[in-house]
Order: C-alpha cells, then sequence, then structure tokens
C-alpha cells in the first residue's frame, strides 16, 4: 500500500458543506499486475472511511463520487487499511481524534495537503 495524499479537506455535496480528510492511496495484491487507486474521504463525526473513488489497475472506473458524498450506498475500506490512515492522520497532526469505531474530530485546519 502506498498513500500519496492525506490531506484535510472542505467541498460541497448533496449534504450541503462536508469537512474531513481525503486520502489517495494505491494498494497491489500478488494477484495484480499493477496497484488498484482509491479515493477515500471520513468526514468530522464519521467512524470509518468511505471509498469516494476506485480506479483499476488499468484506470477503469469501478466506483466514483465526489468527495463527501454520502447519498447513495457508501463502501468502507478494511479495517487494516484504516488503521494506517487512521494513524497516519494523527501522526501529521491532522487530527485530534480518530480510531476504530471514534468519531473523527480534526486539529485545527491545514490549508495544504500533508504528504507522507
Amino acid at each position: 500500500m502506498t498513500v500519496s495524499l492525506i490531506a484535510q479537506r472542505e467541498g460541497h455535496s448533496a449534504l450541503g458543506h462536508v469537512v474531513g480528510l481525503y486520502a489517495k492511496l494505491e494498494l497491489n495484491t500478488v494477484d495484480r499486475d499493477a496497484p488498484v487507486t482509491y479515493f477515500l474521504s471520513r468526514l468530522q463525526g464519521e467512524v470509518k472511511w468511505v471509498i469516494d473513488a476506485k480506479f483499476g489497475s488499468v484506470g477503469y472506473p469501478h466506483y466514483a463520487h465526489g468527495f463527501g458524498e454520502r447519498t447513495s450506498a457508501t463502501r468502507t475500506i478494511v479495517k487494516p487499511v484504516a488503521r494506517v490512515l487512521d494513524d497516519l492522520a494523527l501522526a501529521l497532526g491532522l487530527v485530534e481524534a480518530v480510531g476504530e469505531n471514534v468519531p473523527l474530530v480534526l486539529a485545527a485546519y491545514w490549508p495544504t495537503p500533508r504528504h507522507p
């Protein structure tokens, strides 16, 4: 797994103004020739990372929604990946509270992305 971006982000969805964390990662497994790319978000108060978009190893869009979209059925990332993202967000000072079944509490807003 390679996390290429994790940042605080704000935007607009069908729910209105949303704030939270945004991450981009590539995940490779032994049965694939190239990694799958995921775009994830976890909004303020949420307890899970949600897959906003997933692109196959050749760029095929398996699933594509905008940042923080929650009006359709959501898909969540597996727990081991979520733990890595939670730990990284803590280490970078992006959050005050995060973890499995812990509602996300953002730290003071960082205006620029933090690269691991």
